[in-house]
């Protein structure tokens, strides 16, 4: 029983440490199960000191007071699961401790040879993350984690140049490299047997510098910039929903998110926050006067922000409040009914993670 409490105790000081991340961990009923099974009793203790800026291996020993050796082995241990980030600075190694999202509870579902109970992790973090508490940590109103990016096809040919930083193809272009992954969201429905039938594998986007991590660990492949920007047409073909980091520069991921899986669109989906996600410069706007009333862009909406009003002769009408201004509506509209028309308030993300980081954290009282 003794064995049983020092277990318990190390896997509160965990989440208590987890908690302190820009965006927290808070106590609910499966958080401590969920520890339980991606931390051994090493790896969990480790995690309780490690400080909130990037520290290196010689820097944790001390830290520890344990042998460098026996560090580097636990932080490669955590690594393959995602629990640790590595980065490079000057050729020296620099690590940190993961948060859960984003962080490992995307990463252990973006690869599939983990010797993990799969199954239940994805049960136990579904039902944690669309919690009560999580839900109000995770969608803060005053800054949110990811942005919705807008499809090139939807904005006229004289309006691309000034919106570089919310189109897709040009952030790939800009990072110059890049691979794909796994969709994690709908990994994990799929092991809840919840597929919806959109794509699982080689179809989120990372890029840059983060991109190198997550392919040399084996989260990720490398793929050429013309693969991923054809994975991006191939995603706007199906009417996925392209969201990004809520940075302007050197954003990390790219995801092509459908609204039954995605956990930034849950916020909306399942929660009804109108700005869970951050908006785009652009809201979808429908001339009635052309529409017929079909219903095509009801269904094509992963957020679920069209409807149909009128009673003698419906046409569509976009919930201008829940409206991120994505683009995928127009590209279904065979009357090309719906076009996007620019925002009254200038929306501009947080210019770097940094910044982002920071303003999460002011936003929770950190």
């Amino acid at each position: 029983m003794a064995h049983l409490s020092d277990k318990n105790e190390i896997l509160k000081e965990l989440r208590e440490r987890l908690d302190r991340n820009p965006i927290g961990l808070p106590e609910d009923i499966n958080i401590y199960e969920i520890l339980s099974i991606l931390f051994t009793n090493e790896e969990a203790m480790l995690a309780t000191r490690f400080p909130l800026e990037p520290v290196s291996l010689e820097e944790l020993g001390l830290i520890t007071k344990r042998p460098v050796a026996d560090v580097k082995a636990l932080l490669d241990s955590m690594s393959k699961k995602g629990l640790v980030l590595e980065s490079r600075k000057r050729g020296q190694s620099r690590y940190m401790l993961s948060m859960a999202l984003v962080g490992f509870f995307e990463f252990i579902f973006m690869r599939t040879n983990q010797a993990l109970p799969m199954k239940r992790l994805a049960e136990l973090i579904h039902e944690y993350r669309l919690g009560t508490k999580f839900t109000e940590e995770f969608f803060n109103p005053s800054t949110p984690r990811s942005r919705a990016l807008i499809y090139e096809s939807a904005l006229q040919e004289t309006k691309k140049e000034v919106l570089t930083f919310e189109l897709a193809t040009e952030l790939v272009k800009e990072a110059g490299r890049g691979g794909l992954t796994k969709c994690y969201c709908r990994h994990e429905t799929d092991h809840l047997d919840q597929s919806c039938g959109y794509p699982i594998d080689d179809i989120c986007v990372s890029l840059g510098v983060a991109s190198d991590s997550l392919i040399e660990r084996g989260f990720a492949r490398r793929a050429a910039v013309t693969e991923i920007l054809e994975k991006l047409s191939m995603a706007k073909e199906l009417g996925l929903m392209h969201t990004s980091d809520n940075v302007k520069q050197n954003v990390a991921f790219i995801c092509n998110c459908c609204g039954c899986c995605c956990c930034f669109l849950a916020g909306i989906t399942k929660h009804r926050l109108p700005h869970a996600v951050l908006t785009t410069n652009y809201l979808a706007i429908v001339n009635q006067n052309s529409c017929l009333g079909c219903g095509e862009c009801i269904g094509r909406c992963q957020i679920g922000a069209i409807k149909l009003s009128g009673n003698e002769l419906p046409v569509a009408e976009v919930d201008l409040n829940f409206c991120l201004g994505c683009g995928v509506c127009t590209g279904f509209c065979k009357q090309k009914a719906i076009s996007m028309q620019e925002r009254q308030r200038k929306i501009i993300p947080p210019a770097t993670m940094g910044e982002l980081m920071l303003r999460l954290k002011q936003d929770r009282g950190k």
